[in-house]
């Protein structure tokens, strides 16, 4: 699964610094207000996310499965 980032307002792929109704802007600034379902944190600009049903820090989940499978080793 491929990353995502989002710039952050105001550069040159962010959505425009100031308020705007352009599309594209308030797409990145919903995703950028989504709360992580593992942090519960919002997923921000210039930071990896995943869309993994949902829309969760990259790190997050991929912590996530380091712990699962650090679980499943123990149990063996």
């Amino acid at each position: 699964m491929a990353a995502g980032v989002l710039s952050a307002p105001g550069t040159k792929y962010g959505p425009s610094a100031e308020p705007c109704h352009h599309t594209d802007c308030a797409g990145s600034r919903t995703i950028a207000n989504t709360v992580c379902r593992y942090c519960d944190k919002p997923i921000g600009y210039d930071r990896r996310f995943y869309n993994d049903e949902g829309y969760v820090h990259a790190s997050c989940s991929e912590d996530a499965i380091e712990q699962e499978r650090a679980n499943r080793t123990s149990t063996k």
